[in-house]
């Protein structure tokens, strides 16, 4: 009977020992694999962009609605960009990827960095946040969840998300004006028509803020944990010092 008693202690200790473990070599790999993706170099990047009003487009391509394009009038725009700056059926230099988007190449390290701070921050975030909780899931698991600096340890979590939020929404616009600039510079040639080289109107394409809502939730969580974490403490200590 002992030697079952021993047994169950032993796995109940050995349990949260490995998820601990499995967590903090989890949450290092991220934050290696975030800064080796950052520095690997880009070839490439995208931004999120938008049209401007002298480049309204039709609602289903990025197709610029030019005046006497088409001639029946099917495309049906509102004010029309001028025959002259743009061939008409002519797509603008832009891809969608949840929205339109700009890509240019060779775009200097620090433009490519926040271009892709989405990506490597996330990483890099996920695995400081998750290094900031192991203590606190140590503690729990141990039996005592209000342990002394959980509740701070949890607000720090939730600011690292707050940040890491700002961050990711921030840096791709930022770039943004970098990258249309590119765009904008960069020779091309029609796609539709008489091939000639085709200058891209400087002002058509801006840069756009896209502010992604779900990280508010993983941080409003954390923050209400810190303060029950912090009442938790608070009950505790009185009721240690009532005995």
């Amino acid at each position: 009977m002992d030697a079952d008693v021993q047994e169950t202690a032993t796995r109940r200790r050995i349990g949260p020992a490995v998820a601990v473990g499995v967590a903090t070599v989890g949450a290092w790999m991220a934050i290696v694999y975030g800064l080796a993706t950052a520095i690997m170099g880009w070839t490439a990047v995208q931004v999120p962009v938008a049209l401007s009003a002298a480049a309204p487009a039709t609602s289903t391509s990025t197709v610029p609605c030019v005046t006497g394009w088409p001639a029946d009038g099917s495309a049906a725009c509102g004010p029309a960009a001028a025959a002259d700056e743009w061939p008409g059926g002519e797509p603008l230099p832009v891809r969608h990827v949840d929205g339109p988007v700009a890509e240019a190449t060779d775009a200097g390290t620090l433009t490519a960095l926040l271009a892709t701070v989405p990506l490597w921050g996330g990483f890099v975030a996920a695995g400081a946040v998750v290094l900031v909780l192991v203590p606190v899931l140590r503690s729990t698991a141990a039996g005592d969840p209000f342990a002394r600096g959980n509740a701070r340890r949890l607000a720090v979590a939730a600011a690292v998300v707050v940040g890491a939020w700002v961050v990711a929404a921030v840096g791709p616009y930022v770039a943004a004006h970098d990258v249309v600039a590119l765009v904008e510079a960069a020779p091309r040639l029609t796609e539709t028509g008489p091939v000639r080289e085709l200058p891209m109107p400087t002002g058509w394409l801006v840069p756009d803020l896209r502010i992604p809502w779900w990280p508010l939730l993983p941080a409003l969580l954390l923050a209400a944990l810190a303060g029950a974490s912090r009442t938790g403490a608070r009950v505790v200590a009185d009721t240690a010092g009532l005995v």
